[in-house]
């Protein structure tokens, strides 16, 4: 596998499978559910990589960065500005699928630009 085939399957399962309800509802609003979902996430990032390619400053980095976007995304105000700073959506509030799909491609973009940091 690759780099960025591990680093996919790895957010796949932490972002969708290891997210509690409680983080998932409460994430943009409750400090404490967001934090305790970024940890779960990069420690098992952290954990995936450190597996394929030991530990050393570069993978802390590369997972402290995702580690900051992450929390920037997840926090709730973010994605529906950039959106509309796209012209995404322009007179309303963007719906709950559109944004969920817009901070999926967004994840997905900035672990392809970290996989090709650590090659």
């Amino acid at each position: 596998m690759t780099i960025f085939e591990i680093m996919l399957c790895t957010h796949l399962f932490a972002d969708y499978l290891l997210q509690t309800e409680w983080q998932a509802v409460n994430k943009s609003k409750n400090i404490l559910a967001l934090l305790s979902h970024i940890i779960v996430y990069h420690a098992v990032m952290l954990s995936a990589l450190v597996w394929r390619l030991g530990l050393d400053v570069r993978v802390l980095g590369i997972v402290a960065l995702l580690a900051l976007t992450h929390t920037l995304m997840d926090r709730g105000w973010l994605l529906p500005r950039l959106m509309r700073a796209l012209r995404l959506v322009v007179n309303r509030q963007p719906e709950r699928w559109f944004v969920m799909v817009v901070d999926q491609v967004i994840h997905i973009l900035l672990l392809g630009v970290a996989a090709l940091m650590l090659r």
